[in-house]
Parts: structure tokens; sequence; C-alpha cells
């Protein structure tokens, strides 16, 4: 259910998961770890964040949250959004995205969430 509300389901063959809630990075890593059963090579992190906040910080601490190496991250994305440009810094680690490159497991979520779906519209 977290994946379906917070994850990815546009891009067949990507499955990503896109929170800034640590502890829901948290519980989506269990997830693919225990349920999934994804082998740690297949994860890949990545940062969206403003230009002025302090991106290595955040990468080390997105990476600790997420058990992820940081040889394993994307680069930042760093940019200023005109909406977000005098709002306070409420994000300060950014906003982080779980990749896995797999069509199998993408299929795999995208059956289980439909046969969840599906008991409850008959």
């Amino acid at each position: 259910m977290l994946y379906w509300a917070e994850g990815g389901k546009s891009i067949r063959g990507i499955v990503r998961f896109s929170n800034s809630d640590p502890e829901m990075i948290k519980i989506i890593m269990a997830f693919f770890r225990k349920i999934c059963r994804v082998p740690e090579e297949k994860f890949r992190g990545y940062i969206h964040i403003h230009p002025h906040l302090d991106y290595k910080k955040a990468e080390k601490y997105r990476s600790s949250i997420a058990n992820i190496p940081l040889r394993k991250f994307y680069k930042t994305y760093r940019k200023m959004n005109r909406s977000s440009k005098n709002k306070k810094d409420n994000l300060p680690f950014g906003t982080f995205d779980v990749y896995i490159l797999s069509t199998e497991l993408f299929l795999k979520i995208s059956g289980w969430a439909r046969g969840i779906f599906g008991s409850y519209h008959k």
C-alpha cells in the first residue's frame, strides 16, 4: 500500500519510491529487502534538494537511513523551485528516491497492487 501511494507506477522496469520521511524510507527499504528480496547491488539513491542546503550532509544522512552506500547514489539534483523560493527549509535533507531497475519486480508489485485493489472493487 505504501508503494502504491508513494511509488512510481508509470515507467515499466523501474521501481521508484520517493519520500522525505525517514521512517517511510526505512519501512519501504525493509519491504524491498525482506519481502521482495532485492539484492543490495540493485539499489540506487537519488536526492532532490534546494541549492542553498548542505547536499553533502543530506547525502550522508539519506545513505545512513536507507543503508545504501554513497557510491550507489545518482548525482544529487539541486534546483530552486520558484514556488518554494520564500518558504522555510522544512526539508533540510531534501526528498529521497530509491530506484531499483527491475522489470520483474515492477510487474510483481503492480500485480500485488491490482490484486489488493481488485478485491475491494467487487
